[in-house]
């Protein structure tokens, strides 16, 4: 059995209240319905970070301008990178085919039914994003 290398990419958007507290914006995914980041494959010649953004107004409709790297996880024929935007006010997303929801949430009180590697990457983002600077 030959396994295929993937290569894929994320976006956490997120928002700050006045109180500094941190919202971010999760899509039920229609595949395996767990909560999720927006992300997915790289297309040909395309850097990660342009599949996060690409992926990100894809299945959300928001476009962003700018992301900021939070981590590379690297595991056997598997490349993950995941990128944070701020957005100044939380937008209204549009549903496409590949979500069954999607869902604002505050990140002290995050979902049932999240992918476990979606909480990994959470507590990474929001581990460095308070050393990030804008």
């Amino acid at each position: 059995m030959r396994l295929n290398n993937y290569f894929g990419a994320g976006m956490i958007l997120y928002t700050k209240n006045l109180k500094g507290a941190i919202h971010v914006l999760l899509e039920k995914r229609a595949d395996d319905h767990t909560w999720a980041i927006p992300g997915g494959a790289l297309d040909d010649l395309e850097d990660y970070k342009e599949a996060a953004i690409r992926e990100t107004f894809e299945e959300t409709g928001i476009s962003i301008d700018s992301a900021w790297c939070v981590n590379r996880y690297q595991l056997p024929y598997f490349s993950y990178w995941v990128y944070a935007s701020r957005l100044e006010k939380q937008q209204t997303p549009l549903k496409n085919w590949e979500s069954d929801a999607i869902e604002w949430f505050a990140a002290d009180d995050l979902p049932e039914g999240m992918n476990w590697m979606t909480r990994i990457e959470i507590e990474d983002f929001i581990r460095k994003e308070k050393k990030h600077v804008e």
